[in-house]
């Protein structure tokens, strides 16, 4: 196929030695299947900001700090510069994250370059040797899905001890290969130490995994893995081989908000993906425009009576006088009284030297 253009300097450096065809598309990218050091491998482009469709970031990006000082204020004053640094960091976030687990054991592709904010990754295959399918493509039985689930809970909370929340998890970005599930789609990792919404997000990827093999083990929808894993990082008692309680419940009085948040934005993802997926265009409620909202009357702020302060407004509890009447406006001669109209007459009659009329 013909080269993109986003993978040229990549071709003319030898990274990649062709392009096979497209793999997939998504919200922040698309992945060509290339050959790479005489193997099949992934390419990942991602979309410039004007062409990605994913929302609310500012929950993602908090945190995240960049070494140089310039650079951050030129990021914090929203600069032309500042979005330039800030889109070029998105873009890397990835590379490093999955850089950092690879060494950290975590099951994950193996990442073999990241050149002009194209990340060159190891192609995850299935039995066959064909591309992995998702999970989301899976029909499991009981046995199986709670054994798989033990598998990514404990990926979760090794990745959780490195620092890292994927904040993204899901059926979908998960893939089943010949040697089990391996997570993928990094670009909304959060740090855990330095993101104040790491806990909802966490609990949020838990809860989905629970949500999706709940689907094929009803028991494992009461769970409470996510908020046990967050309470044992919290103390400082989260170890990679720590043991989880089946039978844990939150302490007596806490919140169950974030849980509730999370169940529902996973059900609501879960069906726009659906919609999506099968060419539908997205429900009258997901693209309502965003109207001005008009204050009540009951929110009115009364103006004070009287002239404004421009025009010479009195200050307030001074007794209003009355004022001479206006001789040069007809409106203003017609509500006068009937005695002032008779005065104004004479005076008109009255001879130019001053003398009255006979």
């Amino acid at each position: 196929m013909r080269v993109p253009e986003s993978l040229v300097s990549l071709v003319e450096r030898g990274i990649i030695e062709t392009v096979v065809r497209p793999l997939a598309g998504g919200k922040e990218a698309e992945v060509y299947l290339v050959l790479a050091q005489g193997e099949q491998h992934v390419a990942k482009v991602y979309k410039d900001a004007d062409n990605r469709s994913f929302k609310h970031r500012a929950e993602y990006v908090e945190g995240r700090r960049g070494r140089n000082t310039r650079d951050q204020r030129a990021i914090d004053k929203r600069s032309q510069h500042g979005k330039t640094l800030q889109e070029d960091a998105w873009r890397s976030l990835e590379a490093k994250v999955i850089y950092c687990l690879y060494r950290a054991g975590i099951r994950v592709p193996e990442p073999v370059a990241y050149v002009d904010n194209v990340l060159v990754m190891e192609l995850v295959t299935d039995g066959q040797g064909e591309p992995a399918p998702k999970l989301a493509e899976l029909r499991l039985e009981k046995a199986q899905a709670e054994q798989m689930l033990e598998t990514l809970i404990r990926e979760v909370i090794r990745m959780l001890c490195a620092g890292w929340v994927h904040s993204d998890l899901s059926e979908f970005n998960i893939l089943a290969s010949a040697n089990g599930p391996v997570i993928i789609d990094f670009p909304e990792a959060v740090d855990s130490a330095r993101n104040r919404n790491a806990c909802k997000l966490l609990i949020r990827d838990v809860g989905n995994l629970l949500r999706f093999f709940g689907r094929f083990s009803p028991r494992l929808r009461s769970l409470r893995y996510g908020e046990q894993i967050w309470e044992l990082y919290d103390k400082g008692q989260l170890t990679p081989d720590v043991d989880l309680d089946v039978a844990f419940e939150p302490p007596d009085g806490e919140t169950e908000l974030s849980s509730l948040l999370a169940e529902i934005e996973a059900t609501e993802r879960e069906y726009l993906e659906r919609r999506e997926a099968l060419g539908l265009p997205p429900p009258r409620s997901a693209r309502r425009p965003r109207t001005q909202v008009r204050p009540s009357p009951s929110t009115h702020v009364k103006r004070p009576s009287g002239r404004s302060k421009k025009h010479g407004a009195k200050p307030a509890g001074t007794k209003k006088t009355a004022q001479p009447p206006h001789t040069g406006s007809p409106a203003v001669n017609e509500k006068a009284a009937p005695s002032q109209r008779r005065r104004r007459r004479r005076r008109r009659r009255r001879k130019p030297g001053g003398d009255k009329p006979s």
